[in-house]
């Protein structure tokens, strides 16, 4: 399926829908990255908590984070992705000069 051009700008209008669910990817990732860390450093500080809680809280904590920066690097490749492709689509502004 092809994109529709909605604003008339190619910029805008170039993948967009791939642009909204990379966009979508990557907050899921950073967002429920940081919720996972948060929710397992509370756990973490609980004083309830055993060894083996504080383990498994330890290891959840450091998932969030992998995940937060497994979204920060989607981010940046799909973001030059798209910018690469428009390029060799349509070209710089310098070559259109």
């Amino acid at each position: 399926m092809t994109d529709e051009k909605t604003t008339g700008n190619p910029v805008f209008d170039y993948r967009a829908s791939f642009r909204a669910k990379a966009d979508r990817v990557q907050r899921v990732l950073i967002l429920g990255g940081l919720a996972l860390f948060f929710v397992c450093g509370m756990a973490f500080l609980c004083e309830w908590a055993n060894e083996h809680w504080r383990l498994a809280a330890a290891l959840g904590g450091l998932a969030g984070l992998c995940c937060c920066a497994l979204g920060i690097a989607w981010g940046f490749y799909w973001r030059n992705r798209i910018r690469r492709e428009f390029r060799e689509h349509f070209g710089t502004a310098n070559e259109r000069r």
